[in-house]
């Protein structure tokens, strides 16, 4: 009976690891698409104005933001306003 117990709290606990990883790992994935335009600070802060115009409801102004900013093309654009 308790052998089963840790069995099933170390199996739950490796399953959260993974499933933290993976989160981890998409956000770092959507990241580095940005880095192939700009720098690691500039990307950064590109991506919380973003968000912020998300929350807002401006999602083409957001697209705008990107082209114009990175000068990525407008469906590489939309892709990534639409992956944050």
């Amino acid at each position: 009976m308790l052998e089963t117990v840790i069995s099933l709290i170390f199996a739950g606990l490796f399953l959260s690891f993974l499933i933290y990883w993976v989160v981890q790992l998409v956000k770092v994935m959507r990241q580095r698409r940005i880095h192939k335009y700009t720098d690691p600070m500039r990307a950064m802060d590109i991506t919380g104005r973003v968000r912020q115009l998300k929350v807002r409801g401006d999602e083409d102004e957001a697209v705008r933001l990107v082209q114009d900013e990175l000068a990525m093309p407008m469906a590489k654009a939309r892709s990534w306003v639409k992956s944050i």
